[in-house]
This record gives structure tokens, sequence and C-alpha cells, in this order.
């Protein structure tokens, strides 16, 4: 996960060990919707992953996958218009600052008012507790450093300085993710609404300007693939300087016993000419007539001149 390019703005946040995955993973995997599969959940599940993966479709995600529709070179923030527009750069753009202090002031009193109405005998400390807590830190100047847990927050990851507050306060396990949970969705829902949905309106009115619509996108391969050049024709000098390769083909025999220019099978000649085929008579009594296509080269011998010349007694 360290490697991983895309998470490159939180590398130091995961070695230090400022994330809590296994709240983090509740939180990714949790269904607010009535039934256990459906549409909408699973749309919502994978914003919640592409945010936290910083692989949402921004605007250099979005100039990558449809190069032609968007304009060459680095596009900047559509709010701020000071650095590439980005994952990185949500949450560190200074036209969030407002929004941000809004939510974790108000998330402040929300965790408050969660724990000393769903637990017993809360110490005075509770206050002191969430105010000191660097998550809930507002004195920033102008944009939020990157190492605040706030960035975490954004990108729909659980910063560790916000569950060691339920670790000490509330000790019942169910209890803990159940309260989690029902403090978590109020707050990502205050995120997304004032900063993702609110970037995303934003940059669907930019492409507007540029004429860039939902069904140019969806039929952009499509076209792209149109357009492309048919691939070059071969070249018949370079195919007709090739020489052409001649194939001889063997003959192949359909008897063990074929006789083209000697024995096909020196296992059958050897079968034929055994001690238990001599003693009952001469060899070639007992030759099979079909291996030589009923040509009885021997008989043609012996009835002729060449029966002086070869010994086929």
């Amino acid at each position: 996960m360290v490697n991983n390019k895309a998470l490159s703005p939180i590398k130091q946040q995961i070695i230090d060990g400022d994330i809590d995955w296994t709240f983090t993973k509740e939180w990714l995997n949790s269904n607010d919707h009535d039934a256990p599969c459906s549409i909408k959940l699973s749309k919502q599940q994978g914003n919640r992953i592409k945010k936290c993966n910083f692989i949402y479709p921004m605007i250099d995600i979005q100039q990558r996958n449809y190069s032609h529709l968007y304009p060459l070179g680095s596009i900047p923030c559509i709010e701020c218009a000071n650095a590439r527009d980005d994952n990185a750069h949500v949450g560190l753009c200074k036209e969030h600052s407002n929004q941000i202090i809004n939510i974790l002031t108000q998330a402040a009193h929300d965790l408050q008012e969660l724990i000393i109405t769903n637990t017993k005998d809360v110490g005075f400390d509770l206050d002191d507790t969430i105010r000191s807590s660097p998550l809930f830190n507002t004195t920033f100047d102008d944009v939020l450093p990157q190492s605040h847990p706030g960035y975490l927050l954004i990108h729909h990851l659980v910063p560790s300085d916000l569950t060691i507050i339920f670790y000490n306060y509330i000790k019942d396990k169910k209890l803990r993710f159940s309260l989690f949970l029902k403090f978590f969705s109020t707050l990502m829902s205050s995120i997304d609404t004032l900063i993702w949905i609110r970037r995303a309106s934003l940059i669907k009115q930019w492409e507007s300007t540029l004429s860039i619509t939902k069904n140019k996108k969806r039929f952009y391969r499509q076209r792209q693939k149109k357009r492309a050049p048919p691939p070059p024709a071969p070249d018949v000098s370079t195919q007709n300087s090739s020489p052409r390769q001649n194939y001889s083909h063997r003959h192949v025999a359909t008897t063990p016993y074929y006789r083209d220019g000697g024995f096909y099978d020196h296992h059958t000649h050897i079968h034929w000419t055994t001690s238990n085929y001599l003693h009952s008579g001469h060899w070639t009594t007992y030759r099979d007539n079909i291996g030589f296509n009923n040509i009885d080269l021997f008989l043609i011998l012996q009835n002729s001149f060449l029966k002086y010349v070869f010994d086929i007694r």
C-alpha cells in the first residue's frame, strides 16, 4: 500500500499509523439501505472506495480517459485555479477551508452529544478530550494542512484520532461500532454534500462550456474506433521476394510389410526369418503377399535366369 502511487498524498499518514483500518473497513462496507444488494448501494460503496484510493474521476482522470474531449496540458482547479485539479487537491483547496471548519465544529458537538446520550458515568474530561484532539483543531490558516486528520476524513478514511475517543469512552464493541457508523454517516454526508457534490456540479458546468456531454463520454470509445485510420496495406514486393517452399510428401505404407526399395518394417523381416518358420518349411512360403501388393517377387526369380544369380533356397 505504501508503494501505491495513487496513495502518495497520504503515504506518511500510512507509515505513521494515522489511519484506523478496522473502522475504515466498517465504514466502506456499511449499508444504510433497506436491501442487502442494490444499484444504489453498489454505487455508494464504489464512490467511497474510489475516494479513499484517490482514483475518483476528477478532471485529471477524465482528461486521461477522454483525451480528445478535454483540453491538453494540466487543467487547474475549477474553484481556486491555483493547483492541478486532481484527487489530492480535494480538501487542500482554499475554497474548502470554511466548509471544513464548519463541518469539524459541528462534528465535535455531535460526537460529544452522542457519547453522553448513549453511555453512563461519562467524566467531565470528555469535552477537553474532544477539544484537544488534533482532528477537531480548526486553528489552521487559510488552507487545511495535508497532515491534518481532517484531510483523511474528506477522503473517506477514518483517522485514529477519532477512533481513540470511541475506544476510551465506549467499552462495548458492538455499541462502539454502532455509534461510530451513526456518527460517521452524518459526518460524511456533510462532507460529500459541501465538498464532493459541490465540486462535481462546478465541473459539470465547466464541461458544458466545452460541449462535453454524458453521451459523448458514453460513446467515446466507439467513435474513436471508427475514426481510427485503417491498418497499412501489406507490402506486395516483400511478400513476393520470399522464396516459395516446396514440400515433399513421404509415402507412408499402409501395411508393415511394404517393400519399396527394401523392407519397411525390419521387425517383420526378423519375424519371418525366425527358426519357428524355418523348421516347418522355407520362410518364403509364410510371407504376407498383401505387403508386396500381390506380387510374388521370389516366384519371379525362380522362373527366370536370375535364379542362378541369387540363392533363394
